[in-house]
């Protein structure tokens, strides 16, 4: 197997250590993550929970020692603002002696503005593969609403405008002529909107200034074998290659394109999935029983009507093709499934909440064990946050180490599906990588 070292910027919970992870245990690609970039403290605890098996290394450690190193670094508790240090010792224990071990245990650099380049060769020597998935809110369509999509662009302040950090690291390593062969980027199709279009195009004259050539994708993760429409602009950028096969989306047409769109190859692995894997509605297990009744939201006008706009979802895969008139070749496949009562088996994307319209979809709760539970609630309730964790591509085993910690709110397991990136689409893509032949 070809073997690939990574530095995971903007690492969330690690949704491309996981999927580099599944390709190792195919015998496809091996890797090592040599280094993490992260400072919101609860994706972190998570990070090490799903790929470190909760490990703790500092139970021994005093509180002096772990709060010493813990001062070293920028933390967050909500992944949009920095976070008081005295706060931050105020956690209870096992949160800092958690967040201490994730640390160590990923060699984590912390925030990416605090990175130094000269301190981070001399730690992690070589790498080859650099992956970036900076904040989206900036350019996210549904930010707009809450007076964000101020965009990325360079010297802006905003939280995607981090994206130019990438290129004070990537500047600064070519200097010591130590540049990753691989780049991989993902965010938001808004990026590569009208409105930001121009700026993105900055960024890949960057990109080709200092040796690499960049395709760029836009992928849905329905087409990946998971139930959810979600689109995301992937971009893969290799450095000087020496043939063709390669084709540079800035150089070749200076538009954004797509081009080589990886295969899916999630069914020859057992990746794919439906939706009735994903919905937990067997309610005499206590577990799925307690969180979907966690998950109801309270009775009011405004979640009635959110009962109403939003998809239903439902647990059988339906042959709702078959149910579509045949001689009305312009039909919009939803309105008829939601006209018609057919519950439908794709959800929309998963965003950082739930309860919220638009959302993912919802679940009706007639003719099951939560049915007029509590007459203050809904009749319907919410995908639940083990249910989001599956529709991101993460295994329930990996859900199970997170929430067995009994530390992390419904809220924050909730944003950090949202904010993370489907796993089954990293697979492709690192498939992809790993036939690459070098040139």
């Amino acid at each position: 197997m070809k073997k690939i070292k990574v530095f995971e910027t903007f690492a969330g919970i690690g949704a491309q250590r996981k999927a580099l992870d599944i390709l190792k245990q195919n015998n496809i690609l091996d890797y090592e993550i040599v280094a993490t970039s992260e400072w919101d403290i609860w994706a972190n605890i998570s990070y090490n929970s799903i790929h470190h098996n909760n490990k703790n290394i500092a139970k021994n450690l005093s509180d002096e020692e772990i709060n010493s190193f813990l001062s070293n670094f920028t933390h967050s508790n909500d992944s949009k603002k920095p976070m008081n240090i005295e706060t931050l010792f105020k956690k209870p224990r096992l949160v800092r002696e958690l967040l201490y071990s994730s640390y160590k245990n990923s060699n984590n650099q912390g925030s990416i503005l605090s990175i130094d380049e000269k301190k981070l060769l001399e730690k992690i020597k070589k790498f080859d593969l650099l992956t970036y998935s900076f904040p989206c809110q900036d350019l996210s369509a549904a930010g707009s609403i809450h007076g964000f999509n101020k965009g990325m662009k360079k010297g802006s302040g905003t939280r995607s405008g981090l994206l130019w950090e990438i290129e004070r690291i990537l500047s600064k390593l070519k200097k010591h002529n130590r540049l990753p062969k691989y780049l991989l980027l993902e965010n938001v199709k808004n990026m590569i909107s009208q409105k930001h279009k121009d700026d993105y195009l900055d960024w890949l004259k960057f990109l080709k200034k200092i040796g690499y050539n960049t395709q760029t994708y836009v992928l849905n993760a329905r087409d990946y074998g998971v139930p959810q429409n979600r689109e995301r602009v992937y971009a893969l950028s290799v450095l000087s290659p020496k043939n063709n096969l390669f084709l540079d989306t800035y150089t070749t047409t200076k538009k954004i394109i797509e081009k080589n769109i990886p295969k899916d190859i999630t069914k020859e692995y057992n990746l794919n999935f439906k939706m009735s894997e994903v919905l937990k509605i067997d309610y005499k297990i206590k577990k799925y029983y307690d969180e979907a009744l966690n998950s109801i939201p309270n009775k009011t006008i405004s979640r009635k009507k959110m009962f109403y706009d939003n998809k239903k979802l439902y647990s059988e895969n339906l042959n709702t093709l078959n149910k579509i008139p045949k001689n009305n070749k312009c039909y919009n496949y939803n309105e008829y499934f939601e006209k018609n009562g057919i519950f439908l088996n794709i959800c929309r994307t998963i965003t950082t909440k739930q309860d919220r319209n638009p959302n993912a979809g919802v679940i009706d709760l007639k003719k099951t064990a939560l049915e007029n539970i509590d007459k203050s609630k809904a009749n319907y309730r919410l995908l639940t946050t083990r249910e989001v964790f599956s529709l991101m591509g993460f295994f329930e085993e990996d859900f199970e180490k997170v929430k067995n910690l009994n530390l992390l709110s419904k809220a924050i397991l909730y944003r950090q599906a949202g904010n993370s990136i489907v796993v089954n689409v990293l697979v492709v893509i690192f498939y992809m990588l790993a036939k690459m032949k070098e040139g």
